[in-house]
């Protein structure tokens, strides 16, 4: 009897081990790293927030650049919430983020006050991995 418990010990061990290591589905994958993209941009880590864009686009774009145009946006980003993925194929989807934003120049009365929309962003996969691909 001892020794059936210290197998089913083990079996239930090694299931919990194989489902932890079972790669994650693309889709929670690209999830992270939208979510990841937009979390170093609120950090002001524009150079970590650029890694996320397409090759391409960090070809033309130098973090520095980078930068002064975050900064320069019309709009102060307050918030963001990955919602949903939609995938057109295995190579592009499209990510469906929640964004919470200010006009700190607006109105007055408008300009302290939060806002939210949805956005759309398009992701693609290049060598197995998801870049941002700005419009």
């Amino acid at each position: 009897m001892r020794n059936l418990k210290y197998f089913s010990a083990v079996s239930a061990l090694a299931i919990l081990v194989g489902c932890a290591s079972t790669p994650s589905a693309p889709e929670q994958t690209l999830e992270e790293r939208a979510q990841a993209r937009w979390e170093h941009i609120f950090a002001e880590e524009y150079p970590e927030a650029l890694a996320y864009y397409t090759p391409g686009y960090r070809q033309i774009t130098s973090p520095a650049e980078y930068e002064i145009w975050v900064k320069s946006r019309p709009v102060r980003w307050t918030g963001a919430d990955v919602k949903t993925t939609e995938c057109e194929s295995e190579e592009r989807c499209t990510v469906i983020t929640a964004i919470s934003y200010r006009i700190p120049r607006g109105p007055t009365g408008m300009n302290n006050m939060s806002m939210m929309r949805d956005i759309e962003e398009t992701w693609l996969k290049f060598d197995g991995a998801w870049f941002y691909a700005p419009d």
